[in-house]
């Protein structure tokens, strides 16, 4: 600064210069030009000499290596100073003194160690602190000390968990959908009945007479088949069962050859986990000679609930009026019953009472006894000897009316019949009485006898269960199960019984009605044809599904519409449409002739599809052949 003339004293740069400014030995100027290129913190060595400098970030850590004390002294300074050098050898830049503290902040090599990751953390007295080394005050929120990277961990957890579980959720709800979104009705309303005649189904103690255990040991062949509810006849004690079963001695009991009042109950619970239901044959005639008078005629028991409205402050008194039960034979068989899980009764005889003025109050007992859930049936007769209004009245109270279709008498007789019923006091409406139809029974003939087609059970329980209502199969229909055969005339005493024959199962199966020592009550009636049995089977599932088969009426909201055409086709063809609002539609064709018929049925149908045959044959109706004894089921195009 000497060489060029400008005076390094202090008073002319108008500047006191500050004690920590140490100015070199060698420099007499100094140029404020430079005062901005030097940095203030850098100083001269104290000992005069000049050496080159060594510069490093202030935020550089130090380099301790105490073998190389050169080294340690170029790169990290004890006194916290940094040397500077000029570009020529005669001449030094101006060294520059730092503050002590500040020197001892920023160039101590030891004031940065805290920087490196050393592991270790200072926490205050309570051993919390939100980054290891900075104590935490006494206004500082609790939340800060938390766990925060454990929150972290758990917050995520529970997101994770729940976003699965709602997976699963939806996956199991889906899987879960029902397959067919179709209208639901009650149990017995368009299901399938499989009545049985106990004594004659499955012997399990090899007595040579069936009994309620062995039905229970069938009950996976009754879910095979597809039926709804097992109806019983006759399970009552009598003088001589099975052989005289019609005059029973007790409502309340079982007779000793079919077992115990237990055994209804583990029966009951055995069709229960298979989804089926219990139905009893309740025979009121000939062990009743009268019905009695009902209580029900003449007083009625008033349930009431009170409410209060407390904007008029006004008390409404609500009441429903239920029937006084008559306690008698009648209702006392009904309530002990119930408590075996039984599912609902078919009181016969009752068209056989000359007496039957008070029948529609013993209806609304015996109804108010079974509720809404359990089945109450009656015959069609008794209401042929009721007039009206007493006729509407009784069936407010009853669910299913059983008519019997006489199917011997031909096409033109069964059109005129089915007809009739579907356009009388029971035609189908829901809610309403349904019709239960059955076309053979323990009062009936079998279906399968000598002189018919073997194929004509079949046919006609095809035809059945294409009606609206209720189907009732007798057991074995569904095998063509023919009557007892007494060749050499060695049971005369049963006669009268052999439509009644034991049932017959397929050669290879484990188990037959009974052991091969034990002779039958009954003698063996002739081979049976199991090839019907699949098809029956698969006629009652697309019932099952099919409301245009299993409905009996399209219900709107002002009206109720038939879903059923009865038409009959030259003098054998009998003809039964079925339909429902947006489902497939169905017809049945049955030919209870006894030849090959080949008609032109296309002003009625185009086209369709043959069911319940394992190929789906296409018909067309221009030029449609049936055989004789035949019944074709065709889901119609659209």
């Amino acid at each position: 600064m000497n060489k060029m003339g400008i005076s390094t004293d202090p008073a002319l740069l108008d500047v006191e210069l500050p004690r920590t400014l140490i100015e070199s030995p060698s420099v007499s100027t100094f140029l404020p030009e430079e005062e901005a290129s030097i940095c203030p913190l850098l100083s001269s060595n104290t000992n005069g000499s000049t050496t080159p400098m060594t510069f490093s970030h202030p935020l550089t850590p130090c380099i301790d290596n105490d073998n190389d004390s050169n080294t340690s002294a170029n790169l990290c300074n004890e006194d916290g100073k940094v040397e500077t050098s000029s570009s020529s050898g005669s001449s030094s830049g101006i060294g520059m003194s730092v503050p002590d503290e500040t020197s001892a902040t920023l160039f101590n090599k030891h004031s940065y160690k805290h920087l490196q990751n050393n592991n270790t953390s200072a926490q205050d007295s309570n051993g919390h602190g939100p980054n290891g080394n900075i104590p935490l005050g006494k206004d500082t929120p609790s939340f800060v000390s938390w766990n925060w990277p454990l929150i972290r961990k758990c917050t995520f957890f529970v997101f994770m968990s729940s976003l699965l579980a709602m997976c699963a959720v939806v996956v199991a709800m889906i899987v879960t959908l029902p397959k067919t979104c179709n209208p639901k009705t009650m149990w017995y309303r368009g299901s399938v009945f499989y009545e049985i005649f106990p004594a004659s189904f499955q012997d399990s103690d090899n007595d040579g007479i069936g009994d309620l255990r062995g039905i229970a040991k069938r009950s996976d062949y009754l879910k095979s088949l597809g039926v709804s509810a097992i109806r019983l006849n006759s399970i009552f004690p009598s003088t001589h069962y099975p052989e005289d079963f019609v005059n029973i001695t007790s409502l309340t009991e079982v007779s000793k050859v079919l077992g115990a009042v237990d055994d209804v109950q583990q029966l009951s619970q055995a069709l229960h986990l298979r989804n089926m239901s219990l139905v009893l044959d309740l025979p009121l005639y000939p062990f009743l000679k009268e019905l009695g008078k009902s209580d029900g005629a003449s007083a009625v028991k008033v349930l009431a609930s009170t409410a209060l409205n407390i904007s008029e402050e006004v008390v409404v008194t609500t009441t429903t009026p239920r029937p006084v039960i008559t306690t008698n034979v009648i209702t006392q068989a009904l309530q002990h019953w119930i408590k075996f899980g039984v599912d609902g009764f078919y009181i016969k005889g009752l068209e056989n009472f000359v007496e039957l003025e008070d029948i529609d109050y013993h209806m609304a007992e015996w109804k108010d006894i079974l509720g809404e859930s359990r089945v109450l049936i009656i015959n069609e007769e008794v209401l042929h000897k009721v007039e009206e209004p007493q006729r509407s009245n009784l069936l407010k109270h009853v669910d299913l009316v059983d008519v019997h279709l006489n199917v011997f008498n031909g096409a033109q007789s069964l059109e005129e019949r089915i007809n009739r019923v579907l356009t009388s006091e029971i035609a189908p409406a829901d809610p309403g009485v349904w019709v239960q139809w059955s076309i053979a029974g323990v009062d009936q003939a079998r279906l399968t006898r000598d002189g018919l087609n073997s194929n004509f059970t079949l046919t006609a329980l095809l035809m059945q269960l294409m009606l609206p209502g209720t189907p009732n199969i007798f057991y074995g229909d569904e095998i063509g199960l023919q009557a007892a055969k007494d060749q050499l005339n060695e049971h005369n005493e049963t006669k009268h019984l052999h439509h009644l024959s034991t049932m017959q199962w397929p050669e290879n199966s484990t188990q037959q009605f009974t052991n091969r020592e034990t002779l039958p009550w009954l003698p063996k009636a002739p081979a049976a044809n199991f090839d019907y049995l699949p098809v029956v089977s698969r006629m009652i599932q697309l019932r099952d599904r099919s409301p245009s088969i299993y409905k009996n009426a399209i219900c709107k909201t002002e009206t109720v519409l038939p879903n059923t055409a009865i038409r009959r086709s030259d003098d054998d063809i009998l003809i039964i449409e079925r339909i429902y609002p947006r489902r497939n539609a169905f017809a049945s064709i049955s030919n209870f002739g006894q030849k090959r018929l080949t008609l032109d049925m296309s002003s009625n149908f185009y086209s369709g599809v043959a069911m319940l045959h394992d190929s789906s044959e296409k018909i067309y109706f221009s030029d449609f052949q049936i055989g004789p004894a035949e019944s074709i089921i065709v889901r119609l195009d659209k």
